[in-house]
């Protein structure tokens, strides 16, 4: 609720955070900003909300009687002191960074066309401002413009006449699970727009990740889906369309960013279906690694990949290394005797030994008749 912010900070002993804490807002500073109350209109209720707005409100009981009270100046005058050109603040900029940030995002939607156009079914532009943050995120999600969104809200008014979030994000979901086209846009869009490419495909930069960026910055998320996965043959499952629904309403990163991890998961990586966690999981690393755009979504896929590389070619070297490491080669001792040449034997010498033989044949004998 811009109470914190968190900035990532590359420094030479590696990465560090750094924290900017802002004050909380005044009661009444939070009342007076249309999106902040409905938010907490939604959670608290309407007798809840309404008591709250009574004690708030400061106390406007008429006294009767002639007012006579001076105020500080009457009493000292202002000449006791030299008076300044200009306020150093602007009432803009008492407002929090949250309620500019919520003002600027307001012209993403036209509430005065929407209203005009709406004022048959009896919505007024404070039904609306209630309800703008759902409607960006929807108009964001499936590629809608403010003519189509007024169309989509008409048939989607509750049993009271009222404006229904809910049957309109009913509407959506089942117009785009069951394929048809959720607005003439939405075709439009899908015809025009160079298909989500694939690496190999030519873009007309020349450059495949400007196309790509380019790609992502001009198509709805779901839009983008379904052309990656038609280009592949395949679909968008009903679990991935309220999956994508579910992560645009966290409102942690922009359409564009997402249809970059989209692009990422189903051609690089080629996976066949997407699960909510999964998804979950990469919006919030990337929301924490300060992702904001689409050309920072590739630069961090860019980084990220040259890392596994890196990594990979460290661990095939270390690997080959191992590999590569001789055993020390042990020399045998070679005995004396095989260095020493045969000599013949003399006459003399062959009569000795056969008289030494028979000799001991004999003696044999002789001990065995004994």
């Amino acid at each position: 609720m811009g109470l914190l912010k968190t900035y990532r900070q590359e420094t030479s002993f590696g990465v560090q955070w750094a924290y900017q804490l802002f004050p909380p807002m005044a009661m009444k500073a939070f009342l007076a900003d249309i999106m902040l109350s409905s938010l907490l209109h939604h959670y608290l209720g309407d007798d809840l909300f309404e008591r709250l707005i009574a004690e708030t409100k400061p106390n406007e009981t008429t006294i009767p009687g002639q007012n006579v009270s001076k105020s500080f100046f009457d009493m000292m005058g202002q000449e006791s002191f030299q008076r300044l050109p200009a306020a150093p603040f602007q009432s803009d900029d008492t407002k929090s960074t949250l309620q500019r940030e919520i003002a600027a995002s307001d012209q993403q939607l036209n509430i005065t066309l929407m209203a005009d156009m709406l004022q048959s079914f009896g919505i007024t532009q404070n039904d609306l401002r209630q309800n703008q943050a759902d409607l960006i995120i929807q108009k964001s999600l499936y590629g809608l413009s403010d003519v189509e969104l007024v169309r989509l809200i008409q048939g989607t008014v509750d049993a009271s006449g009222k404006l229904s979030i809910t049957n309109l994000r009913q509407t959506l979901r089942r117009t785009y699970e069951q394929g048809q086209r959720v607005s003439d846009a939405v075709q439009q869009v899908t015809e025009n727009q160079p298909k989500a490419t694939t690496p190999n495909e030519p873009v007309a930069t020349g450059n495949p990740a400007a196309g790509i960026i380019q790609t992502a910055r001009t198509t709805a998320p779901l839009v983008f889906l379904k052309s990656l996965r038609e280009n592949a043959g395949g679909f968008v499952t009903d679990n991935e369309v309220r999956a994508l629904n579910d992560i645009a309403q966290l409102d942690k990163i922009k359409p564009e960013v997402l249809n970059i991890m989209l692009f990422e998961l189903t051609v690089v990586e080629k996976r066949t279906n997407l699960s909510k966690a999964l998804l979950q999981t990469i919006v919030n690393d990337w929301a924490q690694a300060g992702v904001t755009t689409a050309v920072d979504a590739m630069t961090y896929l860019q980084k990220r990949t040259k890392q596994r590389q890196e990594k990979t070619q460290q661990s095939g070297k270390s690997g080959a290394k191992r590999w590569q490491r001789k055993e020390p080669v042990v020399k045998e001792t070679r005995p004396d005797w095989e260095n020493q040449k045969a000599t013949a034997v003399s006459n003399e010498d062959a009569t000795a030994a056969k008289n030494a033989l028979a000799e001991l044949r004999a003696r044999r004998q002789q001990s065995k008749k004994e």
